[in-house]
């Protein structure tokens, strides 16, 4: 039987995904505490946004309020269903969902006032080229927001902390390190408006039970988090023991930038 593909990969994983997550209690550092991060996104009255592999829309529906239109794109059915039910039941007529792939956005250049993408990035294989594409449809004096997982300062630990992901979860890439993220928005021509990393303590058991992680593969993640508790490597996670539990960091990073006239 041939391996997924890793388009397959990220189907199969946010199919699983799909009818909890928004639930707070397995994943609230994506939902009631992510609020921050595109709080300074200039939305204009009327503005038309989009918002790149949207997940359950849970930005294009936060912004609906604020703008014209907002265009939820996003590979993966199961998701963009979850979310149209979400939108549907809070009364937002000025959201559409579309299916579609982020590497090779189906709009013409300048076609959006504002474009965003959030907790996306280390799912794609070239995120540069990804962010290329969003400065592409944002009109000239249009902004673009990143938000995104940021991988350590140092290359080996990053290394480590991308590898413990993949095994939670097979359609994880590469969380990128903030130096990365900021040489790629200049490729694509943006200027950063404001940058802000947050560290975010999370339980660990919610953040494997969120990817439905097999019990084999918990297993050798909780190992290593409490080899670095030990004294061995270091894994990037900081991990610690909360009244018996085992809690990590993770770095959250928003990057609001626009696109020069």
């Amino acid at each position: 039987m041939e391996a997924p593909t890793h388009a397959q990969q990220i189907e199969q994983s946010f199919t699983r995904q799909a009818a909890a997550f928004e639930d707070a209690s397995s994943n609230r550092p994506f939902t009631a505490d992510a609020s921050w991060m595109l709080d300074g996104l200039p939305v204009a009255p009327g503005a038309v946004v989009l918002d790149v592999a949207a997940g359950t829309a849970q930005v294009a529906r936060r912004l609906a309020g604020r703008a014209g239109a907002v265009i939820a794109l996003d590979a993966t059915p199961a998701m963009l269903a979850a979310g149209q039910a979400a939108a549907a039941a809070e009364g937002l007529r000025n959201v559409v969902f579309m299916r579609g792939e982020a590497t090779a956005l189906p709009f013409l250049d300048a076609s959006f006032d504002v474009v965003v993408s959030r907790f996306a990035a280390h799912h794609f294989a070239d995120p540069a080229a990804v962010i290329a594409e969003k400065a592409r449809c944002t009109r000239p004096g249009g902004a673009v927001g990143f938000v995104d997982l940021v991988a350590d300062d140092a290359p080996a630990v990053a290394d480590r902390q991308n590898e413990l992901e993949r095994l939670r979860d097979p359609s994880h890439t590469r969380m990128l390190r903030g130096t990365e993220i900021d040489g790629a928005l200049g490729e694509a021509g943006l200027e950063v408006i404001d940058r802000t990393l947050r560290p975010l303590r999370r339980p660990l058991q919610p953040w494997l039970d969120q990817t439905h992680t097999p019990e084999d593969v918990a297993e050798r993640i909780k190992t290593a988090l409490c080899d670095e508790l030990a004294g061995g490597t270091v894994t990037g996670f900081r991990p610690e023991v909360v009244e018996g539990e085992l809690w990590f960091v993770q770095t959250f990073g928003s990057w609001i930038t626009r696109r020069p006239r």
